[in-house]
């Protein structure tokens, strides 16, 4: 496998999906969050130093096939239950990133036989309703950035998201937020039936949160550390829901030294 990201489309249950792969060494499998980060991102690079990471985009965004009305975040599960089929993967270590995490711990459940690791950065998936989840789905993007980053100024925000509606980011933007909305609109960004599952993730999961999220609270990171068997948790000071991003170099040690180890 080149270094050099590439990025191709496969086909998977009928619905064009696209894959991007780059990195030497033992595969790693990275599902991004309701942002869409699909393309080579600064940590993506430094991931792929060690590992040959595959960044698929979730169906519905960038170049991905949406799965249809209806769907729901049980069908990104099973979309990636046929996606690891098809790339020939028995197994293999998972990183989710807020929808990301919550969709690898749906896939984990499902056939735990395929994730060996589990990295859960800010993941979606809980509601508690002493630590609700803040709304996402909003216009303002003064608002949003104030929610996601714990400096709404610092060079993260420029990195990862649009910073008009003028930019040319916007419309990628746009379809991801509206992608994300097609699963996760109604619960409300969790499933209501994923606590009382969560017992059956056997495989070592490592759970990294920003102590400032001000989108989906700490307290979330918290009671996934008490209900994932074999789970620890990573607080990081000083960082916001957008930790891959704020927190680039220490995400990516952390990640490594945990997979690796």
């Amino acid at each position: 496998m080149s270094c050099e990201p590439e990025t191709h489309y496969l086909q998977i249950s009928g619905r064009k999906t696209q894959v991007t792969r780059g990195g030497q060494g033992p595969p790693l499998l990275y599902l991004h969050s309701a942002g869409g980060e699909t393309e080579w991102t600064r940590f993506h690079a430094k991931l792929a130093e060690h590992f040959t990471l595959i960044l698929p985009a979730h169906p519905g965004f960038d170049g991905s096939e949406g799965l249809g009305a209806g769907a729901s975040i049980d069908d990104f599960a099973w979309h990636y239950v046929d996606l690891l089929e098809e790339l020939q993967l028995e197994q293999v270590p998972v990183v989710g990133f807020s929808l990301g995490g919550w969709t690898g711990m749906e896939l984990a459940i499902r056939r735990p036989e395929k994730v060996s690791k589990l990295v859960l950065v800010n993941s979606a998936g809980i509601y508690l309703e002493a630590a609700p989840i803040a709304e996402l789905f909003i216009d303002d993007l003064d608002t949003l950035r104030q929610r996601l980053y714990f400096d709404p100024l610092g060079p993260a925000v420029a990195e990862s998201m649009p910073q008009s509606l003028n930019d040319p980011r916007i419309l990628q933007w746009m379809q991801a937020s509206a992608a994300t909305a097609r699963v996760a609109w109604h619960p409300y960004l969790h499933n209501p039936k994923l606590p009382m599952h969560l017992k059956r993730i056997p495989c070592p999961t490592r759970i990294l949160w920003g102590r400032h999220d001000r989108l989906i609270p700490l307290a979330v990171g918290e009671f996934l550390a008490s209900r994932i068997p074999h789970a620890t948790l990573e607080i990081f000071e000083e960082t916001g829901h957008m930790l891959p991003f704020e927190q680039s170099e220490r995400f990516v040690r952390s990640t490594q030294e945990f997979v690796l180890g």
